[in-house]
């Protein structure tokens, strides 16, 4: 199938599904706004980065605007890696090409945050090498309760309540 095709198959989906197409305009003016012609594409496995993926799909299609996908592997878990292939081959029948990098470096203490540093980290390292500007990640409204608890179970005060910036 020509990306052409493709393109006009996944627009036409979502005219089925009004969220999701007001949601991809709404995604697309912003990328616009951004004049960029290359990102990253920060991907979990989650259903906010699969619907991130799909979203960025779409865009790099209609704009022409390379698109990299990239999943750290921290090998936290004992399945770390094949979660991460899972993910790898999910993405791949619907032509989406990840690179899965793996993180080195022992966290032993405040998982989510350390995991979250050396995430930045890595993907900072990618975009210096690739020359690109721009990450893109997804969070949900979950995340940011989630955020909001873990913050209050560890004291913080007001400012630190606040949880994740949009």
């Amino acid at each position: 199938m020509s990306k052409k095709n493709s393109s006009v198959i996944l627009n036409n989906r979502f005219k089925d599904f009004p969220v999701f197409s007001k949601n991809y305009l709404n995604f697309k003016r912003k990328l616009n706004h951004l004049k960029s012609d290359s990102f990253v594409v920060a991907i979990s496995g989650g259903p906010d980065s699969l619907a991130l993926a799909a979203l960025s799909k779409v865009y790099s299609l209609e704009k022409k605007v390379k698109i990299n996908y990239v999943l750290v592997n921290h090998n936290i878990r004992a399945n770390s890696n094949d979660e991460a292939l899972q993910v790898k081959k999910l993405l791949k029948k619907h032509k989406i090409n990840i690179n899965v990098l793996n993180n080195k470096k022992k966290i032993v203490k405040n998982i989510q945050g350390q995991a979250r540093q050396i995430r930045y980290e890595i993907l900072k390292k990618y975009c210096l090498e690739k020359n690109i500007n721009t990450v893109l990640t997804a969070h949900n409204l979950e995340d940011q309760v989630e955020t909001f608890f873990i913050r209050l179970s560890r004291g913080s005060g007001l400012a630190g309540l606040s949880s994740m910036k949009a």
